[in-house]
């Protein structure tokens, strides 16, 4: 009995191995499936016809059951024939069907909202000139705009997400292979790292030299896989989608040898990635010039910065309006609160260098106990981890009710008065004390050329779980490609963080 126990177990044990593997294996197939760029593509132009449909149809319902208008007065038969390609051509033309790797939410942000709002305008001029004996009602238009934005946003949003959660555990990721040396790819890493993006899965590094000290110093955390001259046989063996080349003072830095890697990797359809400090130049935009074949830098037009900065003052007022009445509706509950536990003050004056150079003070509902720089300065152990990070993962110094409105930052309110004023921006670089300008060195000047806001970049993208050189790093990321639709996207992520209460202490 005893044996056939045993037996019957090792041959359970057997059956559920095979069938983990077989499992495995058909996630491992899907995901390399869904990694190719094609699918990819098929899987964003299937969700954008299927928004624009769903926004028409719903549209078409919602007027006809409130307006009370017959079918024939919304718009004619078959209509959806005409528009569904032209938006699709649309998005195909402004580069909407490009890799999904390469573009970064606010982009899409930016892009959905110029396709949608394009379309409607050609569409609705198209109405009047070529459809104008068959009628059309302008609430269908106009309703079908709003949702059409909103369904394409949702949709294509949905994607990325469904990507980035794959990519998080390993799966559809491009193998990619670097060239160059330590030093520029581990920057490469950072840059990715800081946007938590998780799209490459990075086999191994080609270096051109046999002295292995110059690797010292450099963290890649990657596997040395052999020499340049071995790379194609190297690719082929792992796999590779992806070619990385650092141009970085490297020795691969030879235009004939980087044109021969190109030429070999077209043929065997591997796509390839130049990395060069030259062509992440924040605040340029290039193009190639079709007669040189040069690439040539240009700055961003003047009036698209203006309107967007135009865009980010009247947002800061609104936000501000609402927020401060919303505090002002706060102060007696928490103020009741607060008084309730120790009897100490309700607000805390906090210290912040503005662009000026100089100290201001904003508020914040006080989370500390009144005695809490006193706990700092007697237990050396805490002052010295503040003085590394200026935080503290398990502060004695926090009250109970502090506690609570720091995990759902409700601490952060009154700095909404500050919003209004214009003092600070909701979104923006964080304010720092006085004692941490040391920390940011020769980026300084840079960091107080914005104004420094209540939520920014690195408190969407890791809270208070990032190391303090991380957030100086997140904080110059977020100036360098400041745009409105980042600002769009940092608001809609600063609101889900604080709702899940990820990261916060």
């Amino acid at each position: 009995m005893v044996t056939e126990t045993i037996i019957q177990s090792v041959g359970s044990t057997k059956h559920g191995e095979a069938a983990h593997a077989r499992t495995t294996g058909r996630y491992s197939s899907i995901a390399d499936l869904l990694s190719r760029s094609w699918v990819k593509k098929l899987l964003f132009v299937s969700s954008d016809m299927v928004a624009i449909v769903a926004a028409h149809q719903l549209t078409e319902a919602a007027t006809r059951h409130w307006m009370k208008m017959p079918a024939t007065a919304l718009n004619p038969s078959g209509y959806y024939l005409f528009y569904i390609p032209f938006f699709t051509a649309l998005l195909y033309a402004l580069d909407g069907y490009k890799s999904l790797d390469l573009r970064r939410t606010e982009k899409e942000l930016e892009l959905i909202f110029k396709a949608v709002s394009f379309s409607f305008i050609v569409l609705t001029c198209a109405n009047f000139v070529f459809f104008k004996p068959l009628g059309f009602s302008r609430y269908l238009m106009v309703g079908w705009y709003i949702l059409a934005l909103t369904f394409v946003l949702v949709a294509r949003t949905s994607l990325r997400l469904m990507f980035a959660m794959l990519w998080r555990r390993g799966l559809a990721r491009q193998r990619a292979l670097l060239l160059g040396t330590p030093y520029g790819l581990a920057d490469l890493q950072r840059r990715l790292s800081i946007q938590l993006h998780h799209g490459y899965d990075m086999t191994g590094i080609l270096v051109d030299s046999e002295d292995d000290s110059i690797f010292e110093g450099a963290e890649t955390g990657l596997p040395v896989l052999g020499g340049l001259p071995d790379w194609e046989a190297i690719a082929d063996a792992e796999g590779a989608t992806l070619i990385i080349v650092n141009l970085e003072d490297s020795p691969v830095n030879h235009k004939m040898r980087v044109l021969e890697i190109i030429r070999r990797c077209q043929e065997k359809r591997i796509e390839v990635e130049i990395y060069s400090s030259i062509f992440g130049a924040q605040g340029l935009r290039y193009e190639r010039d079709e007669f040189s074949g040069y690439f040539r830098f240009y700055s961003r037009p003047l009036w698209s910065r203006a309107t967007q900065r135009g865009v980010k003052v009247a947002l800061d007022f609104l936000i501000g309006l609402v927020g401060s009445s919303v505090t002002l509706l706060m102060v007696p509950i928490i103020g009741l609160i607060l008084k309730w536990e120790d009897g100490g003050t309700i607000f805390h004056r906090r210290e912040y260098v503005g662009m000026d150079g100089r100290v201001h003070h904003f508020l914040k509902f006080r989370t500390m106990h009144e005695n809490a720089e006193e706990i700092l300065q007697n237990d050396p152990v805490l002052r010295a981890e503040f003085e590394c990070s200026f935080k503290l993962k398990n502060d004695p110094r926090v009250s109970r009710a502090g506690r609570l409105l720091r995990k759902y930052s409700l601490d952060e309110f009154p700095q909404f008065f500050g919003v209004l004023t214009g003092q600070l921006s909701f979104v923006g670089p964080r304010a720092i004390t006085p004692q941490a300008c040391a920390r940011y060195g020769e980026l300084l000047p840079k960091l107080l050329s914005v104004k420094p806001g209540l939520t920014g970049f690195w408190q969407v993208m890791g809270r208070q779980t990032t190391t303090y050189e991380e957030k100086i790093q997140m904080d110059m990321f977020y100036i360098d490609q400041w745009s409105i639709w980042l600002d769009l996207v940092i608001i809609a992520k600063s609101f889900w963080e604080v709702v899940r209460a990820k990261g916060a202490y």
